[in-house]
């Protein structure tokens, strides 16, 4: 993919012209400025920010690596047998955690229940007297 100038950005994708100097200021959008000044945009880099104007744009694909079916099925099979594995564990863990919240709720209705077997509160003073 090529370079674009300002105008021809604006002119193909999605953005105003002060909109997209705001964002080349800020770095959000990242390009270069020739010997003269003026800013040199990839394409590719506008893609990644913005959409383009033209619904009828046609990419140019021929620099994109073709893809392999039986690879993408491989790679995807891989996947699904990772993903199953993992589904597994999370149900394993989903059950584990079950039984431990039931372990302590019957622990918690073994225990007695709060400030039992205590007399009552007695003062310092009566502490010191012994009586």
């Amino acid at each position: 993919m090529g370079k674009v100038s300002v105008r021809e950005a604006v002119k193909h994708y999605q953005v105003s012209r002060p909109t997209l100097m705001k964002h080349l200021k800020k770095g959000k959008l990242s390009a270069n400025k020739d010997d003269q000044g003026t800013w040199e945009i990839d394409q590719s880099e506008l893609t990644r920010v913005y959409k383009s104007r033209k619904m009828n744009d046609h990419v140019d694909q021929s620099n994109f690596p073709t893809l392999n079916n039986s690879i993408n099925s491989n790679e995807n099979s891989l996947l699904q047998v990772k993903l199953d594995a993992a589904m597994e564990t999370i149900e394993r863990l989903e059950a584990d955690k079950a039984d431990w919240k039931q372990q302590a709720q019957s622990l918690a209705r073994l225990m007695p229940p709060e400030g039992a077997g205590e007399g009552p509160r007695r003062s310092l003073w009566s502490r010191i007297k012994g009586g």
